[in-house]
C-alpha cells in the first residue's frame, strides 16, 4: 500500500520525536514546580559582628524528597545591611539526595545591632533563618587598624582577603588557613594595603607581620621592601621606608602625623617577582 505525502511526513515527524525522547533519557522535573524539595540548615540562628572579616557560616541543606530527579534552584536573600556569599544555588538533585552548601553571612562596619531574617526559597519550600547583628567590638590595645575598613590593590580571594591583614591574628602559622592578605597580581609591583579611619587619627608607629612560617620563612617569602604612607590633608606622604627586610615582624616608628588613612606600599618580595604578603598590620599613635 502506497502512502500519500502527508502521511509520510507525519510518520517521519513522529519518528524524530520518539528518537528525541529516547536520547533525552529519563524525565527530569523542573525545580520551580516540583513539590518534593526540602530546605534546612545546620543551625537555628546566626549572630554576626559588624567588623571586617567577621562572618558566620550556616550550612544550607537543599534536598529532593521525591521519586524523580530534578534540576532545582534555591534563592537566598538577605535584607540590608546583611550580605550573603551566594544568592542562588543551582543543582541536579537525584531522588533522596540532599546537597549541603556553606553560606557566609556578613555585616558591614557601622551596621546597627538588630534582628533580621535571611530567606531561602526553592519551589514551594521556604526557610527563614534568624540573624542577629551584635554590638561592635571595642579595641583596648590602641591598635588603630583594628575594626576599621581595609582595602587593597588586589585580593587573592577567598583565601587571602585584605581584611585578613587586620583581623587581630598575627600568627604566621595560620597563613592560608584563617588569616593574612596576599595580592592577586603576580609579578606586578607596587601593591598596596590601606586602612581608612572613621576620623583623623595620630599615627606614629606601624607594626607589620609578613609571612614567616616554618614552611615559608620571611627570608624566602616575606615582604622585602615597602613604604609606610599616610594620608594627611588629603595628600599621601611617605612617613617611613623599609628596605631589605628579612624578619617576620618589623616595627617602624616615625614622626607622628594626623592622618585619615594609612597604607603600606609594597615594593618587593624576598621571593622575587611574585606576591606581596602581609599577615597582620597594626598601627599605633606612638
Amino acid at each position: 500500500m502506497r502512502l500519500g505525502p502527508t502521511k509520510v511526513r507525519a510518520m517521519i515527524a513522529a519518528g524524530a520525536l520518539l528518537a528525541g525522547l529516547v536520547a533525552a533519557g529519563p524525565a527530569v522535573a523542573e525545580g520551580a514546580t516540583h513539590r518534593g524539595l526540602s530546605l534546612g540548615s545546620d543551625v537555628a540562628s546566626v549572630t554576626v559582628s559588624p567588623v571586617p572579616c567577621a562572618k558566620q557560616t550556616f550550612e544550607l541543606r537543599f534536598g529532593n524528597t521525591g521519586k524523580t530527579a530534578v534540576y532545582a534552584d534555591a534563592f537566598i536573600t538577605a535584607p540590608a545591611p546583611l550580605t550573603v556569599s551566594r544568592q542562588i544555588v543551582s543543582s541536579y538533585l537525584p531522588p533522596g539526595y540532599t546537597l549541603k552548601v556553606p553560606v557566609d553571612v556578613t555585616a558591614p562596619k557601622g551596621a546597627a545591632p538588630g534582628k533580621y531574617t535571611v530567606q531561602v526559597t526553592a519551589g514551594d519550600q521556604k526557610l527563614s533563618l534568624p540573624v542577629e547583628i551584635g554590638p561592635p567590638p571595642v579595641d583596648t590595645t590602641g591598635n588603630l587598624a583594628r575594626y576599621v575598613p581595609v582595602t587593597a590593590s588586589t585580593e587573592h580571594v577567598p583565601v587571602y582577603p585584605a581584611c585578613g591583614a587586620v583581623d587581630g591574628d598575627h600568627d604566621q602559622e595560620h597563613w592560608g588557613i584563617s588569616t593574612g592578605w596576599n595580592d592577586a597580581s603576580k609579578g606586578t609591583f607596587p601593591d598596596w594595603l590601606q586602612v581608612t579611619f572613621d576620623k583623623p587619627e595620630q599615627v606614629g608607629r606601624a607594626e607589620l607581620y609578613t609571612l614567616d612560617s616554618k614552611k615559608y620563612p620571611a627570608a624566602g617569602y616575606g615582604l622585602k621592601d615597602w613604604d609606610v604612607q599616610a594620608q594627611v590633608g588629603g595628600s599621601w606622604q611617605t612617613v617611613a621606608e623599609v628596605r631589605d627586610n628579612k624578619a617576620g615582624l618589623t616595627s617602624t616608628t616615625f614622626t607622628p602625623v594626623t592622618a585619615t588613612a594609612v597604607r603600606i606600599l609594597c615594593l618587593a618580595s624576598n621571593e622575587g617577582l611574585t606576591y606581596s604578603r602581609i599577615v597582620e598590620l597594626e598601627l599605633y599613635a606612638s
